[in-house]
């Protein structure tokens, strides 16, 4: 079981797709997001506008066209 430790004043993201998601949990040096300090917070997410489950936009059928413009709850 990994147990990630959050510096004081940061955020700790964690993208939908846990097995492959390049979040808090992967460090800047290895392109992920890492741990984001409070600061760099621009405001707060409210609606999904667009969801793909694959890793090319190009492909359609690969669109979650069911959460396009969905509020966030």
């Amino acid at each position: 079981e990994l147990v990630y430790k959050v510096p004081e004043g940061h955020f700790f993201f964690m993208g939908d797709n846990r097995d492959n998601s390049l979040d808090s949990r992967v460090p800047q040096e290895r392109r992920g997001v890492g741990y984001v300090p409070f600061e760099n917070l621009v405001g707060r997410a409210n609606l999904v506008v667009f969801s793909s489950a694959g890793s090319s936009l190009f492909f359609f059928w690969t669109w979650r066209s069911d959460r396009f413009l969905k509020a966030i709850r």
